[in-house]
């Protein structure tokens, strides 16, 4: 597993070609960036199936950086993949955008995930929550996704020896 937070080669690599100056983006607070920003909010607020397999690839443009805490990934298909895995363990789940901030052509999301795994009681719905930082091409598809959230909460501690980790460090600060 590789770490979000480190600014390795990839990252500075994607800060470049991703560069906003390169992109016609729509101006701030206009129509059209409501439509490319409901884009991105319609694909996570209905987290399922369905809607990850036909609207990944319009949200995400086919060559992209993506990195989360679990993977870096390049393509729109190959994040497709992932997300679709991802729901495997998950009774359910639901991101809740808070607010979207703008700065030049870099989006800021705050938002908070619900997930219910399917290990645990229906409905018992676990929290996170993180930032999303976003760069959209002209064509208003997200080239540059860096997520920013600590998955030691809500994934890490469904792992034994991770769990008495976490809580041991935590027990120490």
């Amino acid at each position: 597993m590789h770490t979000q937070t480190v600014p390795d080669a990839a990252y500075r690599s994607a800060l470049e070609w991703t560069d906003p100056s390169q992109f016609d983006l729509p101006v701030a607070g206009s129509p059209e960036e409501a439509a490319m920003l409901a884009g991105v909010k319609t694909l996570f607020e209905d987290y399922t199936a369905a809607n990850l397999s036909t609207k990944v690839e319009q949200v995400y443009a086919k060559k992209v950086y993506f990195r989360d805490a679990f993977k870096q990934l390049d393509s729109a298909a190959a994040i497709r993949e992932y997300f679709l895995a991802g729901l495997e363990p998950l009774e359910g789940s639901e991101f809740i955008f808070n607010s979207i901030a703008r700065s030049g052509g870099d989006f800021y999301l705050d938002w908070t995930m619900r997930l219910d795994f399917k290990k645990t009681l229906t409905g018992t719905w676990e929290e996170s929550i993180g930032v999303s930082r976003m760069r959209f091409n002209s064509e208003g598809k997200v080239i540059f996704h860096q997520d920013y959230w600590d998955p030691t909460d809500i994934v890490y501690k469904r792992i034994p020896i991770a769990k008495q980790l976490i809580a041991y460090v935590k027990g120490k600060m």
